[in-house]
């Protein structure tokens, strides 16, 4: 018998507006990877809408190519996240993910040398003391292993907050944002907060975010949940009940 598929119909409702879809879900086993392209469309409207509302108060984005002093922070991603990246490197051609997996290993080094893996693996991004982490982090100029010619290689696959983070104040302060305010742009809902809040409730552990630079020696670390794997329906439901309400019926699939 053919697997079925899920169709949920999203509305939701935030301070940029309201968004709409319709997302089919095969009812078969999804791992939490799975659900980072959904997580990553509703991103892309949340930002559309609340850059729009800038340009509509007279305010432009001074983001743009070739300006990369963002990718140079502590950029936190959520485990889904995690794996969604993994799979990213994965799939390159060998060389590639040779050269990217160098540069990985290359910040590892760095950061062990300095002692600070262990803060970085265990934080509460919203804490003082982890707050002087990424000031840290941000001095020893580590360029993101997916930066190139200061511009994002896997730019279309990027994390939630990378994609979240537009800012409205010139270049120049982003060159050193602990001293000289950046404007961000204001986005209502974090969808890698609600990943990692996902993998919580389906692993019965605490919410946590891991930093990008140390995706794969976290990943090597927790073993089989990478691999692990949910009904398609179950995942889905658990993901949207963090985000907001939707309904969906049954159809066979294709």
């Amino acid at each position: 018998m053919a697997n079925q598929d899920l169709f949920y119909s999203v509305q939701l409702t935030t301070p940029l507006g309201e968004i709409r879809g319709k997302v089919a879900v095969q009812d078969a086993p999804m791992r939490l990877a799975e659900v980072v392209p959904t997580a990553l469309d509703l991103t892309n409207i949340l930002v559309q809408q609340a850059i729009k509302k800038e340009q509509a108060l007279g305010r432009q984005i001074s983001c743009g190519p070739g300006c990369g002093m963002c990718c140079r922070q502590m950029v936190p991603v959520s485990p889904p996240e995690a794996f969604y990246i993994m799979d990213l490197l994965d799939f390159m051609a060998p060389n590639t993910r040779a050269e990217l997996m160098a540069r990985f290993n290359a910040i590892e080094k760095v950061l062990q040398k300095r002692g600070m893996i262990t803060p970085l693996m265990s934080p509460e991004y919203t804490d003082d003391p982890v707050l002087a982490v990424a000031k840290q982090y941000y001095t020893l100029n580590l360029e993101c292993p997916f930066l190139t010619n200061e511009s994002c290689s896997i730019y279309r696959y990027r994390p939630v907050v990378c994609r979240e983070y537009n800012v409205t104040s010139s270049p120049e302060h982003c060159k050193n944002p602990y001293t000289l305010e950046v404007e961000k742009v204001s986005i209502p809902l974090a969808l890698s907060a609600v990943l990692s809040r996902l993998t919580a409730r389906l692993t019965h552990t605490k919410p946590r975010l891991i930093p990008l630079s140390l995706v794969p020696y976290w990943v090597s670390k927790v073993g089989e949940l990478r691999w692990r794997q949910w009904p398609g329906a179950e995942l889905f439901q658990t993901f949207m009940s963090f985000v907001g309400p939707s309904s969906h019926e049954q159809g066979v699939a294709a």
